[in-house]
């Protein structure tokens, strides 16, 4: 008999083999990991309800620094199961993004009628007999009911409907101070403010999560020389 010919792989095994050894996607790794993006994005919220106040747009700089934190510990949880659909990536990373932007909104129109009221006590010359706890409790309770009658159904949406209409109460329109109270950015500039917030949190928190749907990152990649 001739002499044995060396045996090795054929092509289709070596595509076989490596087919075998990528690591197939983990869906629920996942939502877990969405899960705990969101998590971690309610205390997050609480504070963006404060940044989206300061002056001059300062606190946009914190919507894209919070979410970067948020994506970050997102990718922790779900880089071992990559690579993911990118619809499912796409579809979680708005979930987070939604979920932490609305809730900063909410926070920030239920805070509105005290930040009013406090604003009030403090230029007020005369509140008659009562005491300033009770005066606030009550101007607070004025702009809650001017909400719900000049911009139905009051709350959150009468908030964001007021914010983009007037941004500011004007003198007489609630019984209990005698001067117009403004909130600022309002109308045009709000709008704006609203439309950057949720970019800068979308474009810092995507910058974290969509690399998620191949598997591994470019940057990370071995050069060949």
């Amino acid at each position: 008999m001739g002499p044995a010919m060396a045996s090795g792989p054929t092509t289709s095994e070596a595509i076989g083999s490596a087919i075998a050894a990528t690591p197939s996607p983990s869906p629920a790794r996942w939502w877990w990991a969405t899960a705990a993006g969101t998590i971690v994005s309610l205390p997050l919220s609480w504070l963006l309800s404060y940044a989206a106040m300061l002056p001059f747009y300062i606190g946009l700089f914190f919507f894209m620094l919070f979410g970067l934190v948020i994506g970050a510990v997102t990718f922790r949880v779900a880089a071992p199961g990559r690579p993911y659909r990118r619809f499912a990536v796409l579809t979680g990373t708005t979930l987070i993004v939604v979920v932490c932007w609305s809730l900063s909104l909410v926070k920030e129109s239920r805070d509105f009628p005290a930040d009013i009221a406090d604003d009030t006590v403090r230029r007020s010359r005369d509140i008659g007999r009562q005491s300033a706890d009770d005066y606030r409790t009550a101007v607070a309770q004025e702009v809650r009911a001017f909400l719900r009658v000049r911009h139905p159904p009051g709350g959150v949406l009468g908030y964001a409907h007021w914010m983009l209409l007037e941004g500011e109460i004007k003198k007489g329109a609630i019984p209990s101070f005698d001067q117009t109270l403004r909130r600022s950015p309002a109308r045009i500039g709000w709008a704006v403010r609203v439309v950057l917030s949720i970019a800068l949190l979308a474009f810092a928190l995507g910058s974290q999560t969509l690399p998620l749907s191949r598997p591994t990152d470019p940057a990370a990649a071995p050069s060949v020389s």
